[in-house]
């Protein structure tokens, strides 16, 4: 007897699906497995799944799951355990399936914001501010102004401590909070605390090649007389710049660090070989439906966080225009305004190229990088898409 068995096609949720019209990618994000197609009549089956209307759950009639590229893309999900296939037979009506699929109505980020100004409390997005010093700030004010945030906020004072006359009023209040405070200057400006009461304070330390031998022994000696966490940040220009870091963390079995590539416009070369994406490096480590939603919605190099520079103004991220001034504003104010109508914490990859592309949501936010180097992708998933 003729077999005419008909099928219900499901897709696991766990399993992200990124598409664009001439590709097609498959995505778990439990063990990073993925499965590419550009064949027409899976890119047709694929999108029926992700119509809302469906349920992530397709009719699939033999006559569909005999052809050729159907079939050969069903058994090969199937082995990597992303989807199935029911016998319409043993289920009672349509099956119904509840894919990970991130999507807002049109005009969605003014439905995002909204959703964000809907909470009475907006103040809980906030999650870390950069204090910027220098001579010139006012920390009478600044102190006033920090009394109005809710607590559990990272602080990061930016900045040589040194040339603020009363920096110890900062760091008097900062020490009531519990909350994390990171003391962020470069290796020549560190200076003795010892004096002060230190509760929860770190040092993040930015070095730059040339490094001064002499500077860098004293800073070495203060930060062990202080015993507080440290974290070095090796600003680099080039492959001479990274082998050098290398070799002061081994010299002096440095434990927490990071290199921070530095664009100077001569280096665009090094910053391809070495900080561009590759399909390769996307799809090199298992990404989460969490992470994934976070890319479709905010930016995760920004979202929740403030800078306050020695003049007051504030800003989400120090490229884009001010939101205010703490002189003037209130951070309910301001907060209020860069979910509104900032730039910054809603910075995804929403723009040509990357939404031609399926691996949009799965590449971090857009970066510092984009707005200096003047491109929205640093990657080379066009080139290879094409070879």
């Amino acid at each position: 007897m003729k077999n005419t068995t008909n099928y219900w096609f499901t897709v696991e949720p766990f399993v992200y699906i990124g598409m664009t019209k001439n590709h097609a990618l498959l995505y778990n994000t439990l063990d990073g497995m993925n499965i590419e197609s550009d064949k027409i009549e899976v890119l047709q089956l694929l999108y029926e799944v992700l119509q809302e209307e469906n349920c992530g759950v397709v009719l699939l009639t033999h006559e569909r799951y005999k052809q050729k590229d159907i079939n050969g893309f069903i058994k090969e999900v199937r082995e990597k355990y992303m989807c199935d296939i029911i016998d319409v037979v043993l289920s009672i009506g349509k099956p119904v399936q509840l894919l990970p699929y991130y999507n807002f109505p049109d005009k969605h980020d003014v439905y995002k914001k909204n959703n964000f100004l809907a909470s009475r409390k907006i103040l809980q997005y906030l999650t870390e501010v950069s204090i910027h010093v220098d001579q010139s700030i006012n920390i009478t004010n600044l102190i006033l102004f920090l009394q109005s945030l809710p607590g559990n906020i990272t602080f990061n004072i930016v900045g040589n401590l040194a040339n603020v006359v009363n920096y110890k009023d900062l760091l008097s209040f900062l020490n009531l909070h519990d909350s994390p405070k990171n003391l962020c200057c470069s290796y020549s400006d560190v200076i003795s605390l010892q004096s002060i009461l230190k509760s929860g304070f770190s040092y993040i330390i930015s070095v730059h090649f040339p490094i001064d031998a002499k500077k860098w022994n004293h800073s070495r000696q203060l930060l062990v007389e202080q015993s507080l966490p440290v974290t070095y940040i090796f600003d680099v220009l080039s492959l001479d710049d990274c082998q050098q870091a290398e070799e002061l963390v081994e010299q002096f079995k440095i434990e927490n660090y990071r290199l921070n590539p530095v664009y100077t416009e001569d280096n665009i070369d090094f910053f391809k070989q070495n900080v561009f994406l590759t399909k390769k490096d996307i799809l090199s480590s298992s990404i989460s439906i969490k992470t994934i939603f976070a890319n479709q919605s905010i930016n995760i190099h920004d979202f929740g966080k403030i800078n306050i520079m020695p003049n007051g103004d504030a800003y989400a991220n120090l490229n884009h225009p001010t939101l205010g001034n703490i002189n003037m504003h209130s951070i309910h104010e301001i907060v209020d305004k860069e979910i509104k109508e900032g730039i910054s914490w809603f910075r995804i990859r929403n723009q040509a190229p990357c939404n031609e592309c399926v691996y949009q949501w799965l590449c971090p936010s857009p970066s510092n990088y984009e707005i200096f180097i003047g491109k929205p992708n640093l990657c080379h998933v066009k080139t290879e898409t094409n070879q």
